[in-house]
């Protein structure tokens, strides 16, 4: 079982989720966006009744202790989002150049 928390609710993370749903023994247990309805809006869409969703990655890393953290986050972020999971001892696969 790998547990990820998907990091950017925007509209590109309809594809990261498509993707994931494809994979058996994945399942996403943490939303986070800035937006706190538009990662609930994701979860509902997804059907991700039993995942943890918030606008503060730690805390949503914290309660969860996910394997991995796909970060679909827009370039100015994604640092944040890298140290925060390597912080936490998370896998990550992100979409753009860390660069």
């Amino acid at each position: 079982m790998i547990n990820v928390v998907l990091v950017g609710c925007g509209a590109m993370s309809k594809a990261w989720l498509d993707a994931a749903r494809q994979i058996d023994g994945l399942t996403i247990v943490g939303l986070v966006d800035l937006d706190a309805e538009r990662a609930r809006a994701r979860a509902r869409e997804y059907e991700l009744s039993g995942a943890i969703i918030g606008t503060d990655l730690d805390a949503v890393l914290d309660q969860t202790r996910p394997d991995a953290v796909f970060d679909v986050v827009v370039p100015a972020a994604r640092r944040e989002v890298a140290l925060s999971a390597f912080a936490h001892h998370c896998h990550l696969l992100t979409e753009k150049p860390l660069a």
